[in-house]
């Protein structure tokens, strides 16, 4: 029996015969030809977590590095550690410290100042060395700080009956004179060791003197004599105490 072409099997004909050496499609092969780019997608993404997981335990350990060297240099500026307090340095300072009182009260009159004299007075040096206070006869002189004796003198010289102190004013040498005293007052004797507020004396007038009052005079270490009302202004740190 002839069998007859039928316009619709001959419109499904092939255009092109097929090759005598091609084969049948795979099913595994014709899957990865329609996901190839998916593929490639994942095994890049694949790669990169491989590599990755390889790197971790080397970011770990520069992490850790990090957060040591952190560690360190937070230690070495840290403002909550505090230098130690030297207690026995603070402690020395402070019992070094001298104290310096008046001679007499601070509000004592100034009969006469230090320097050059004008007019000058009958009888006096041009240049008055000291300052001389008024707080009257028999008025009780005390040492104005802790210091030894190195001179006394008598009626006869021009300051009459005084004494000369010397101090050490905080490591700095200083001389303290007290003259024109009442004769028979005087309390010390040379090289004697006096503390601050002890009697030297009282007030008098002997020596070159016109009525009765305290010459007190100061020389610094090179035996000048300096500005003994300045001086006392500035180095007289604790109240006024009486001799006694």
């Amino acid at each position: 029996m002839r069998v007859f072409a039928t316009p619709d099997s001959k419109a499904r004909a092939p255009m092109f015969p097929k090759s005598a050496s091609a084969r049948p499609d795979n099913p595994l092969i014709g899957f990865l030809r329609v996901h190839r780019s998916v593929l490639a997608i994942s095994a890049s993404a694949f790669a990169a977590i491989a590599i990755g997981i390889h790197q971790l335990p080397a970011q770990a350990a520069a992490h850790e590095l990090l957060n040591q060297v952190t560690g360190v240099q937070s230690l070495a500026v840290s403002t909550s550690v505090r230098q130690p307090i030297d207690l026995n340095r603070d402690a020395y300072e402070v019992s070094s410290y001298t104290t310096v009182q008046w001679p007499v009260d601070p509000s004592t009159p100034v009969a006469d100042g230090f320097g050059y004299r004008v007019p000058p007075c009958a009888g006096c040096s041009s240049f008055h060395q000291g300052t001389d206070f008024d707080p009257g006869m028999g008025t009780p002189i005390a040492a104005v700080a802790d210091g030894v004796v190195t001179e006394v003198g008598n009626p006869s010289g021009s300051f009459g009956v005084y004494a000369i102190i010397r101090h050490d004013i905080d490591g700095v040498t200083f001389s303290t004179l007290y003259g024109h005293m009442e004769l028979g007052s005087l309390r010390l004797s040379l090289g004697q060791h006096v503390t601050r507020g002890q009697l030297v004396g009282l007030v008098g007038s002997t020596g070159a003197s016109t009525g009765a009052h305290l010459h007190f005079g100061v020389e610094d270490g090179s035996g000048t004599f300096i500005d003994s009302l300045v001086w006392i202004r500035e180095y007289a740190n604790v109240p006024y105490t009486p001799a006694s």
